[in-house]
């Protein structure tokens, strides 16, 4: 999956985050991958965090 998001990421050109993360604990449900298209001025910040796990102290 990693090769294929990097791959059309050059098709796509620009420049890319690619992001996933494996199993319920690590927030991901469905198996999936997310490619970001990214520019300086985008002021999306990383990581990219799960506000309910964060307000739980037990996790």
């Amino acid at each position: 999956m990693q090769l294929r998001a990097a791959e059309l990421a050059q098709e796509l050109g620009s420049q890319w985050n690619y992001r996933t993360s494996f199993g319920p604990d690590a927030t991901q449900t469905v198996f999936h991958g997310h490619l970001v298209p990214r520019r300086a001025s985008d002021d999306l910040a990383l990581p990219w965090t799960h506000p309910a796990r964060e307000q739980d102290p037990a996790r």
